[in-house]
């Protein structure tokens, strides 16, 4: 079994190793003093492609290997834990559900914006009474023509403050 990076590999660990050390790192304990967003930063990750690394390029992604994502969450959280955290969750729950079954309109005005880092988004599991447990939650959806009426209860949404759509 062979261990060593490829090229492509060593590219996206050195692209985001740079980014962290000179963007990142500079500001990372300010950010957490104040407790504030980092939006700039967010944007900027999104620019680099991070958002869609898991997804294929016919979906506005850049088809990357697992091992290259996890380079460069790696190199994120290794500036700021708080930024890669939010970067995995645009990157994995607040995306995945569009992609997976969202239609031509969810895509382009939700999906694809997520991936630039232009839109953020959220998903909204944990219950109080079920946690993050799928198969015990107890919210429900009616489908009408048109519409769905939902009935529950939601807690702890990652991102919740600054989303800019919830996926539920």
């Amino acid at each position: 079994m062979d261990f060593e990076l490829n090229e492509i590999q060593i590219a996206v660990q050195e692209t985001f190793k740079k980014f962290v050390d000179e963007r990142v790192k500079p500001v990372a304990a300010e950010l957490d003093e104040k407790k504030e967003y980092p939006y700039e930063l967010f944007h900027e990750v999104g620019k680099l492609g991070f958002f869609g690394m898991r997804y294929p390029e016919e979906a506005g992604g850049s088809g990357m290997d697992i091992i290259s994502y996890c380079l460069a969450l790696t190199e994120l959280a290794r500036g700021s834990l708080s930024l890669a955290a939010a970067c995995m969750m645009q990157s994995l729950m607040g995306t995945y559900f569009l992609y997976r079954f969202g239609n031509d309109e969810i895509r382009e005005n939700y999906f694809r914006k997520a991936l630039t880092g232009e839109k953020i988004g959220s998903i909204c599991m944990t219950e109080p009474n079920a946690g993050s447990d799928l198969m015990n939650i107890s919210t429900t959806a009616k489908v009408f023509d048109d519409h769905f009426i939902l009935s529950g209860q939601k807690t702890w949404i990652t991102l919740a403050t600054v989303s800019d759509f919830f996926t539920v």
